[in-house]
């Protein structure tokens, strides 16, 4: 009788900072080797879902994070966590976003659902049904109240985390309840589904990530900070992917991941912050600024220093201040006034004159107003179908002009208030 034999256990995949494949476990360091490089980070890798798993785990998160909406006011803790958020936006703290109409009645609803709270706690130990019926009663109240997913999922996450004993005698008030120990249980089973959902989701997307950090050459921020931020975005598209849509995760989530670097670049990278707001209207034809205003913001943007803790990923650690290139204070501005229509011009004369006459008059290029597919048709004796057939191999083409490329990049790293860095 043959012995069985043990064959050995593949190793799994990860991604490095290049996006290249390699095994698990070879660049893991000792406890006394330094820090890897962000160009060393490992990365676990999962195989890429199909459309319909990610329309199940999507499916599964909304459902549950319904469920977690309707069930977390009526936990003694989840409750009382909504009387705290309370209480702090009527004593001067900040206000969510989602409670911004109900700002005017706050107050009055906030002594309701104390006082329903107090009333239940006194009934709790004479009469449970009548308890329940008072805590429901400051429940209707707190079920005004909207969370955005974040913090529906994050306050939930405490409330199962903390110590509440399962028997109906466990907790005193009316967390002895027996409604409230079924909620519990519920609430908790709830958090697990939407971790394990989340996790289904965000695993095989890291790679998004990756691709995202390396389009930009950060001056002020380190690579692994940007990837720190982009994983931040990775997730917030996860609580609010809707599946009903039909549409792929990855392109849902691809924007999240861009905005969530963009703005921490904006918010982080500078010793002195200019908001986000601002430096979007400041690349308005129409800015809403005064003239001296605008000029004074621009000129603390190209004089200001960026902070950065390390010039590189490579683990230098040290504290240092990074001036800019004050030679170009106005990078997006030279970018789209001269670089782009020179680098787009000479990208048409490589192209035959029927298609360089198509995207000129589609996109206005010769100074006069865009023009339909039916009106560039006409012009050229040729169908419509056609003229889309030709603007859409003339831009194929275009697209593989290595300059062309080069300034588009530079425009997405200049819109997002930082000047390349040169290798």
């Amino acid at each position: 009788m043959r012995g069985k034999v043990n064959k050995p256990r593949k190793k799994p995949l990860v991604v490095d900072g290049h996006g290249k494949r390699r095994t698990a476990g070879a660049l893991i360091p000792s406890s006394s080797s330094p820090p890897l490089a962000f160009s060393d980070l490992e990365v676990p890798v999962r195989p890429l879902l199909s459309r319909e798993e990610e329309h199940r785990s999507g499916t599964s998160i909304q459902n549950s994070l319904a469920r977690i909406a309707r069930l977390l006011p009526r936990h003694p803790r989840g409750y009382r966590r909504f009387l705290a958020r309370m209480n702090a936006v009527a004593q001067g703290g900040g206000l969510m976003f989602s409670w911004l109409s109900l700002r005017e009645r706050m107050a009055e609803d906030l002594k309701k659902a104390t006082r329903a709270l107090e009333r239940s706690e006194k009934l709790a130990a004479e009469n449970p049904k009548k308890a329940w019926r008072a805590f429901e009663s400051g429940v209707k109240v707190l079920d005004t109240y909207p969370l955005a997913p974040e913090n529906l999922y994050q306050w939930a996450r405490e409330v199962v985390q903390g110590s509440f004993p399962e028997g109906p005698l466990a907790e005193g008030g009316v967390g002895r309840l027996e409604p409230s120990v079924k909620v519990h249980r519920i609430l908790r089973r709830l958090v697990g589904t939407l971790e394990r959902g989340r996790d289904e989701l965000v695993m095989p997307n890291f790679r998004l990530v990756l691709k995202e950090v390396f389009r930009y050459h950060p001056t002020g921020m380190r690579r692994s900070d940007l990837f720190q931020e982009g994983v931040l975005g990775l997730q917030k598209a996860v609580f609010r992917y809707d599946p009903g849509r039909r549409t792929r995760f990855s392109t849902y989530a691809t924007y999240w991941i861009r905005q969530s670097i963009r703005k921490s670049l904006i918010d982080k990278s500078r010793l002195i912050r200019v908001p986000q707001a601002v430096q979007e209207d400041l690349r308005r034809d129409q800015c809403k600024l005064k003239p001296q205003d605008a000029d004074r913001v621009r000129r603390l943007m190209s004089e200001t220093m960026l902070f950065s803790a390390a010039e590189t990923d490579a683990g230098r650690e040290r504290n240092s201040f990074v001036v800019e290139d004050r030679r170009h204070p106005e990078l997006g501005e030279q970018l789209h006034t001269s670089t782009v229509p020179r680098v787009v011009f000479r990208a048409l004369d490589g192209l035959d004159a029927r298609e360089r006459e198509v995207l000129l008059r589609r996109f206005g290029l010769a100074g006069e107003r865009p023009q339909t597919l039916e009106e560039i048709g006409s012009r050229m004796d040729l169908s419509r179908e056609r003229i889309r057939q030709i603007e859409r191999d003339a831009l194929r083409r275009m697209k593989r002009v290595p300059r062309l490329k080069e300034v588009y990049e530079d425009l997405a790293v200049a819109a997002s208030g930082n000047s390349p860095s040169s290798n």
